[in-house]
């Protein structure tokens, strides 16, 4: 009897969260995950000195993946910014800025 009884929490407990709402399932919005400067690179393949070398870049991170997948190399990540001070205030502030270049397809 008491494992029924358990059983039927168990049972209570699954229906209940199966009537959470959890979004809409569109999942994050890209704008969310965008972060602006960033660009994405496929890693040379034949950079065996340590150093980081770039190859093909892309548009977004999810074409990277793709690619990493296809080609088993790994993918870079690179943000690029330009600091900038804001003298307006009492204090000066040291700020950053994203820097955003068009994507060079040659």
């Amino acid at each position: 009897m008491g494992s029924e009884a358990a059983e039927a929490r168990g049972d209570q407990r699954d229906s209940q969260s199966a009537r959470t709402p959890r979004g809409n399932g569109k999942g994050r919005s890209r704008q969310e995950n965008w972060v602006e400067g960033q660009r994405f690179f496929l890693a040379e393949s034949d950079a065996s000195n340590g150093v980081p070398e770039l190859g093909k870049e892309f548009a977004t991170e999810p074409e990277a993946i793709v690619e990493s997948l296809k080609t088993g190399l790994s993918y870079f990540t690179l943000s690029e910014w330009r600091g900038t001070a804001d003298f307006s205030g009492k204090k000066p502030q040291l700020k950053r800025q994203g820097v955003t270049r068009t994507l060079n397809t040659s």
